[in-house]
C-alpha cells in the first residue's frame, strides 16, 4: 500500500516514524490508549465499508478511500510482483473484522485525523469496529508496523504498546524468519525498511541532523522537533539505533545519500 505521506518539497521522500524506547521525554504527549472516546470531538460517523484493497486501504459505499492512521501493512502485489509476507493475511483480518457483506455490518465508525487526506486523495482516519480499533487489532496480531505522522498521533502510545507487545511474543512479522533488518551500510533501495546502524555525529540547525558511520542520515525537520528532546538527541552520539521507516534518497554534494524522517519518537530504539 501507499504510504499516507505527502511528498517534501526539498526532495521526493516518504516520511517515517520513529521510536526511541525508553527516552521519550517531550512537551507534547502523544495518545494514551486506544478509545474511540479520545478522537470523537464531533468528528465521528458511521460508515459502511465496500472492500479493503489491503490491511490498511479501505473503500467506502459512498466511493471515498480511506487510509487507516497509525498501521503500515505488508505490501500487496502489482505488475506481476508477488505480495510481501502477510499482506493477504492482513487484509483477512480486516474483512473479518468487517465482515465481507457490507450488509451487515454494525457499528463500523470513522474518525478523521486533524489532517484529514493524503496526497493519494484518501482520508486519513481511524476506523472502529464495535470498538475495536481496526489498526490495534493488526497491530497486535502483527500483521503491520507502528507508524506515527504528526499531527495525527491521538493513539499512538497505545499502538506502540501493543506492537511491542507483538514483537516480544514474536507474532507475524516479527518472527524471528520474516523480521530482518538492513545494516545502513547495505542498503540499496528506498521504501520501509527496518534499518540498523551506528550514529557518529549529531548537529543541531534548522534541521537536526543525525549521521551515521555509512553516509546514512535521520533528520528531524522543525515541525517534528517539539515531540524529541534534544538532549536525548544529542545523546545518540556513538549509539547504534534500530530504525523503522521509509527511506528515501537525496543528495548531499553532488552525491547519493540516503536518508529517514524522524517525524515522532515512535518506530525507532537504542541497541
Amino acid at each position: 500500500m501507499k504510504n499516507a505521506l505527502r511528498v517534501n518539497t526539498r526532495s521526493a521522500f516518504f516520511f517515517a516514524s520513529i521510536l526511541i524506547t525508553g527516552v521519550f521525554t517531550s512537551a507534547i504527549v502523544l495518545g494514551g490508549n486506544c478509545n474511540s472516546a479520545d478522537l470523537q470531538r464531533g468528528r465521528g460517523e458511521t460508515i459502511t465499508v465496500k472492500y479493503n484493497y489491503d490491511g490498511d486501504t479501505l473503500a467506502l459505499n459512498d466511493g471515498r478511500k480511506i487510509r487507516l492512521i497509525g498501521v503500515n501493512t505488508p505490501e500487496r502485489g502489482r505488475k506481476g510482483q508477488p505480495d510481501e509476507a502477510l499482506a493477504m493475511e492482513a487484509k483477512q483480518a480486516v474483512k473479518n473484522a468487517l465482515q465481507a457483506d457490507s450488509s451487515r455490518q454494525k457499528g463500523v465508525r470513522l474518525y478523521l485525523g486533524r489532517e484529514q487526506s493524503d496526497s493519494y486523495g484518501r482520508q486519513l482516519g481511524h476506523v472502529f469496529v464495535d470498538g475495536q480499533s481496526l489498526a490495534a487489532t493488526l497491530l497486535s496480531q502483527g500483521l503491520g508496523w507502528h507508524v506515527e505522522i504528526p499531527p495525527n498521533v491521538g493513539l499512538a502510545s497505545c499502538f506502540a504498546n501493543l506492537e511491542k507487545k507483538a514483537k516480544r511474543q514474536q507474532k507475524g512479522v516479527w518472527r524471528k524468519s520474516l523480521a530482518q533488518y538492513v545494516a545502513t551500510k547495505n542498503i540499496k533501495q528506498g521504501g520501509y525498511q527496518r534499518v540498523r546502524g551506528t550514529v557518529r555525529k549529531v548537529s543541531f540547525a534548522k534541521a537536526w541532523w543525525i549521521n551515521f558511520d555509512d553516509g546514512f542520515v535521520a533528520v528531524i525537520y522543525p515541525e517534528n522537533q517539539p515531540y524529541f528532546k534534544q538532549s536525548t538527541v544529542s545523546s545518540w552520539r556513538g549509539k547504534r539505533l534500530e530504525i523503522e521507516g521509509w527511506v528515501y534518497p537525496s543528495k548531499y554534494r553532488g552525491k547519493k545519500q540516503w536518508r529517514i524522517k524522524l517525524a515522532t519518537p515512535h518506530g525507532m530504539s537504542v541497541l
